[in-house]
């Protein structure tokens, strides 16, 4: 009794997993990949943010918006060479801080962030190989989802292939997104503006690193993993049955 509940189980819940990490692979792939916003402290000295969205068919979403004066504007551009970085968009932040009888004033504007810039195009030239790699793991994924349901659902001997297909997806999905940190320059980092008399001295203004579709490809390479756990063990069940009918 124990062991068909947890038969009937795995053929829920192994299917559902496969599904998930199908739909999550899905969605990575048009979400942004690496991104660049304003510190926490700097937003909270403006009531300002800004945030840059670089995805994975080579364009950047810009999005700034000020509380005070309740606007947000939204700019999507294709990167194509350092010339986009003039687009209004990159417009300034100006934030100042008062400390005793210094103050502080201090205008942010992303389009002198050389670093940014760099990694960008870094970022640029790097998703040419990205996005194919999440395409091929997108369908290998979703290959491994139809082989799950059939060996659930049937009696058919497809373990083996799943499981390849499985490996295959991990694989490719992981490559994906280890590729772009690799090939980028200080993926993660964060710019601090350094002044000697200035309560600025030190403390982060921009921030940078990976965005959604850049966890997402990892989660659905994990999720399929898990997947191929009861896979194999199947497939380990199936070829002792045949055995002992030999």
């Amino acid at each position: 009794m124990r062991k068909t509940m947890s038969i009937m189980r795995s053929d829920l819940i192994v299917p559902l997993l496969a599904i998930l990490a199908v739909l999550l692979a899905a969605i990575a792939i048009i979400q942004p990949w690496w991104s660049v916003r304003t510190s926490p402290e700097l937003q909270l000295m403006t009531n300002s943010t800004m945030n840059i969205d670089a995805g994975l068919f080579q364009t950047l979403t810009a999005t700034r918006t000020d509380a005070n004066a309740g606007t947000t504007n939204t700019t999507a551009f294709a990167i194509t060479n350092n010339t986009a970085y003039q687009d209004p968009i990159f417009r300034t932040i100006t934030a100042s801080r008062t400390d005793g009888n210094i103050t502080t004033t201090f205008t942010f504007n992303i389009n002198n962030v050389t670093s940014y810039q760099q990694q960008t195009q870094q970022i640029h030239d790097t998703t040419k190989q990205t996005l194919p790699l999440m395409a091929a793991g997108l369908v290998l994924t979703i290959v491994t989802m139809l082989l799950t349901i059939l060996i659930t659902r049937t009696d058919m001997a497809l373990e083996r292939y799943t499981y390849v297909a499985g490996v295959l997806a991990v694989i490719i999905l992981l490559i994906a997104p280890l590729e772009l940190a690799y090939n980028v320059t200080s993926f993660t980092g964060s710019l601090a503006i350094t002044a000697k008399t200035s309560v600025w001295n030190g403390e982060a203004i921009a921030m940078w690193g990976p965005s959604i579709g850049w966890y997402l490809a990892i989660a659905a390479a994990l999720i399929t993993s898990v997947c191929l756990l009861p896979v194999r063990t199947m497939y380990t069940d199936r070829k002792r049955r045949t055995q002992s009918y030999k």
